[in-house]
């Protein structure tokens, strides 16, 4: 069994507050977790409503072999709120800016879990000089609500998603006013039940985070963008560079072999679908460099927290082969 973050001497000392604030315009700065020596360097990109934090149990092990760098998006962890929309763009421009103002500099591996892949991928493609190796952890892809949707013939993903904008809108309201207090609903809603994974000052930060109304703004802006704007500028990039937009880059994509689980009432032949168009959407990520290629994981979608061992021998992988040129 995997040691539980909990007992992991990175926590307190990294994810209770800010590491380094990094000053990205006049009144906004954009928190970086910097460890490690050497090039290249390894970056860290969470999913939708995710931190630095998530990647706990894998930057320290990489750290050990290169630079790493770990970032709170604008608006969550301890990064200052940016403007809208917080699109795709907006977070790898964010994040650039940020490099560059710690000094920084090329060649980066890229490692994006969820919606931290498509960003990614967008780095990389309007920034092809700049990195040398990418390892995608079971990455989002763009228009993957409709292509699910459609595969499922479910006519009811789009106002499902509608739904959640609304949520995550009316916890913002919430937040704002104070209203967000432990023992209702909203706040189990907001916070979540206490992680046995986190120490206690680890935890008081999650929720002073997840109590806070520009979380709310920001993850309502950037899952407002994920299916139009921030899918359009990741299509309209890699169409730019023609039939394999990465090269011979390195390039390994991890599928959680239990991302998609039965919804409620749904036919066996549904899920099948949904689960095909799933790995079939990874096929097409990996092909996305002459050296790319996909590997299942017996794992849910957060593999980084439950087999981050895959994960660690992924990016150790790419780094020996962008090394090796």
């Amino acid at each position: 069994m995997a040691t539980p973050v909990s007992s992991n001497p990175w926590l307190d000392q990294h994810y209770a507050g800010p590491q380094t604030l990094v000053k990205i315009g006049r009144r906004r700065r954009l928190n970086l977790l910097i460890a490690g020596e050497g090039a290249p360097t390894v970056i860290f990109a969470a999913g939708l409503n995710g931190t630095a934090l998530h990647w706990a149990r894998v930057q320290p092990a990489v750290a050990l072999k290169t630079r790493t760098v770990a970032f709170d998006k604008a608006g969550m962890g301890f990064s200052d709120p940016g403007p809208s929309p917080r699109t795709a763009s907006a977070v790898i421009d964010d994040l650039r800016a940020a490099l560059k103002a710690a000094g920084i500099a090329p060649p980066y591996v890229l490692v994006g879990h969820s919606a931290g892949g498509p960003q990614m991928r967008l780095f990389a493609f309007r920034h092809p000089e700049e990195v040398v190796g990418m390892v995608m952890v079971d990455s989002s892809s763009e228009y993957q609500d409709r292509r699910l949707g459609e595969a499922a013939g479910d006519r009811g993903t789009e106002t499902a998603r509608r739904a959640l904008l609304r949520d995550f809108s009316r916890l913002a309201r919430l937040a704002g006013a104070g209203a967000l207090t432990p023992g209702t609903p909203d706040y189990d809603r907001a916070v979540g039940p206490p992680s046995p994974m986190l120490t206690p000052a680890v935890q008081a930060a999650h929720v002073a985070q997840r109590t806070s109304p520009g979380f709310w703004r920001a993850l309502r802006s950037e899952s407002a963008a994920s299916q139009s704007v921030s899918s359009d500028e990741v299509a309209a990039a890699r169409k730019s560079l023609g039939e394999t937009p990465l090269g011979d880059m390195p390039l390994i994509v991890l599928t959680a072999g239990k991302t998609i689980a039965p919804r409620p009432g749904e036919a066996a032949a549904a899920t099948e679908a949904r689960v095909a168009v799933w790995r079939a959407m990874h096929d097409e990520i990996a092909a996305l460099s002459t050296r790319g290629e996909r590997r299942t994981v017996d794992a849910g979608h957060g593999i980084q927290v439950e087999k981050p061992e895959v994960v660690i021998a992924a990016i150790e992988e790419v780094l020996a082969l962008a090394r090796a040129g």
